[in-house]
């Protein structure tokens, strides 16, 4: 299918590690990723005038994502994170602030999308969730990730999450917790009521499900690979379930080229895709 068009809005930002910098952002990842598989992409966000958005635009001009909408603030720095090893395996976040991305105003008249995506973290600035909100009023399909960063969320937040998405994914862990923020059972299907038509629950080594709001359920095995870097796992997953679902339709379908995708992305180090740029450039 050729002439979809996503806009992705939230965080760009560095991760910072111990032994090195890294552009990075969910959003960063996912339209790094739906570009790989031939969609025209635009980032709509916000950078700071400095060394690190310019690395930003860079690393998202040689994946072939627009940044026509991307904005370059001239007081606030570009996000970073703090990115915290632990022993044994895991990490943590500490995230910036301010941040330009927390500022992003948005063109006055939104250009024609398909589908347009975020997380959480765009809602926890009132300016970012402003334009978010009026990005929303034009009525393409919502895909929203939980995403959930302490102590960036709250109940608020998260209830305007999952009732603005067509499709909501969340991690087990995120799920418990979106469950608890919402007063409703840890079950994906709980949240049906607050609008969506599908939702996602990935469970790490152990796979993925995928439920559908007339009751239909996929589930997809984990798979045994040699791990090298967790990091954008989940926002590969994310990127090939929604070509997946755009293409075809079918849950089992998409969910099985999700998994193939996050089973890519971890063998190799960093978030964003190695292969180049084109639909060819993937197995379906």
């Amino acid at each position: 299918m050729k002439g979809r068009r996503a806009l992705v809005l939230g965080e760009v930002l560095i991760d910072e590690f111990p032994e090195r910098r890294v552009v990075a952002g969910a959003p960063l990842h996912v339209a790094a990723h739906l570009s790989a598989f031939g969609w025209e992409v635009l980032v709509l966000a916000r950078v700071g005038d400095d060394a690190d958005g310019r690395a930003i635009r860079e690393r998202l001009e040689r994946h072939g994502v627009g940044t026509a909408l991307l904005e370059v603030d001239p007081v606030l720095p570009t996000g970073t994170v703090e990115v915290s090893l632990h022993p044994g395996g895991g990490h943590s976040f500490t995230i910036s602030r301010p941040a330009a991305w927390d500022a992003v105003e948005g063109p006055d008249v939104v250009p024609r999308h398909d589908l347009v995506y975020f997380g959480t973290l765009a809602l926890r600035d009132r300016r970012c969730r402003g334009t978010l909100e009026r990005v929303l009023g034009a009525g393409a399909t919502r895909v929203v990730d939980a995403n959930l960063r302490p102590p960036d969320y709250d109940a608020e937040r998260v209830r305007f999450a999952v009732t603005h998405a067509d499709l909501f994914k969340a991690s087990a862990e995120e799920l418990a917790e979106v469950a608890r923020l919402l007063d409703v059972p840890a079950d994906p299907r709980a949240l049906f009521a607050f609008g969506p038509e599908w939702v996602c629950v990935s469970r790490g080594a152990e796979g993925a499900e995928l439920h559908h709001r007339d009751g239909r359920r996929w589930k997809a095995p984990g798979e045994a690979v040699a791990v090298v870097d967790t990091v954008g796992a989940g926002d590969a997953f994310l990127a090939g379930l929604v070509d997946g679902l755009w293409e075809t339709g079918d849950g089992a379908a998409a969910l099985g080229r999700a998994q193939r995708v996050a089973v890519r992305i971890v063998t190799q180090r960093g978030g964003f895709p190695e292969w180049e740029p084109g639909r060819a450039a993937f197995p379906s």
